[in-house]
């Protein structure tokens, strides 16, 4: 894996960052799920998403599935 991501979709909070791993015979791609939040003045990340987020997530995984179909 690389220490730059791939590629990057955000919908909201929720954020899918696609990584790109050399494998033995080709390249692969895994993706990583993510909801920012506010905790007093400090941003941090977490992958627990609440009901309102699992749509955008859905929509950011067609996405990053679209993407990495492309490559």
């Amino acid at each position: 894996m690389s220490d730059k991501p791939a590629k990057k979709f955000r919908i909201g909070f929720i954020t899918a960052t696609i990584w790109k791993n050399n494998g033995t015979d080709r390249a692969f791609y895994t993706v990583d799920l993510s909801r920012t939040y506010k905790d007093g003045t400090e941003f941090k990340n977490t992958n627990q998403l609440n009901h309102p987020d699992l749509m955008n997530a859905a929509r950011l995984l067609t996405k990053a599935e679209n993407w990495i179909a492309e490559q």
